[in-house]
């Protein structure tokens, strides 16, 4: 039943966008209300199991560099979504706050492997044109087998996007890393509910590992750019926790861990300042 709303929500947008910015605003606002219904039941039914509390929008700062590993689509294909683990195929505010066991953080793909990544590096640290990165060269094949790639249907829109993201990396370049909500108070002040909702969507998403390790799962421009720019911190919501690893986080909450007993790099770890 939740799998047929949330299709019914995306199709919905896709058929519809552009064709009035009233209708676009209604539908926007339909997918925004049934995510944060999501988020918010599942900010209830955690509250109830864990001790040690999970802020789904919560914003944590970390090294770039301490992400490796990802879940998500590391080529870009028509079919990309095939690339990911299983249960995180789902939209992010489905993933917002859940508890998953399984071996989602033991897989081998590396985000230094993607196909953004090494296109990235190519195009802003050696000069490369787009159009000879594998990121165009993929991307174009994808849309011309009728996939819709960062909302772009056309070669025309692919190179506007391209365009932006050049506008994007010089803008943190100069001005620094922003937050979703130190980007739209240029603009205007947005309520506390939608600053969660482009927290979830817009930000840089991590989950965690059984062990601590941030696994990437979304964001993957922001991303490749703060490492190709060797910035010290970023912004991060977590998205999943591995159940050994909210275990590790309950007994600390209950006081059955004492924090400074454990190794220096799980104590520092931002999940557990957190808690403190």
């Amino acid at each position: 039943m939740i799998d047929h709303v949330d299709r019914a929500l995306r199709t919905s947008q896709n058929a519809v966008v552009g064709l009035h910015p009233a209708i676009d605003r209604i539908i926007q606002g339909l997918t925004r209300a049934y995510a944060l219904s999501w988020i918010s039941s599942q900010a209830v039914a955690t509250r109830l199991r864990h001790d040690a509390p999970i802020h789904p929008a919560r914003l944590f700062w970390v090294d770039p560099e301490a992400i490796q590993r990802t879940v998500s689509w590391t080529r870009i294909s028509a079919d990309r979504k095939q690339d990911e683990h299983a249960r995180f195929r789902v939209p992010n505010y489905r993933l917002a706050g859940r508890v998953f066991g399984g071996d989602w953080d033991r897989r081998d793909e590396c985000f230094a492997q993607s196909t953004i990544f090494q296109s990235f590096v190519d195009h802003f640290d050696r000069g490369v044109p787009w159009e000879q990165t594998a990121f165009y060269e993929e991307s174009v094949a994808a849309i011309e087998k009728g996939a819709t790639l960062w909302d772009c249907q056309t070669l025309a829109a692919f190179d506007d996007r391209c365009n932006e993201l050049d506008r994007l990396y010089e803008r943190i370049s100069t001005e620094g890393y922003k937050t979703q909500a130190e980007l739209n108070d240029r603009t205007h002040p947005i309520a506390a509910v939608d600053r969660l909702y482009q927290s979830i969507w817009g930000e840089i998403a991590v989950s965690v590992g059984r062990d601590g390790e941030l696994v990437f799962v979304d964001g993957r421009n922001r991303l490749a750019m703060a490492k190709i720019q060797e910035l010290d911190v970023v912004p991060v919501v977590i998205l999943v926790r591995h159940s050994a690893w909210q275990r590790l986080r309950n007994r600390v909450a209950r006081g059955e861990i004492v924090p400074a007993e454990l190794p220096d790099d799980i104590r520092r770890h931002p999940d557990l300042v957190a808690l403190n």
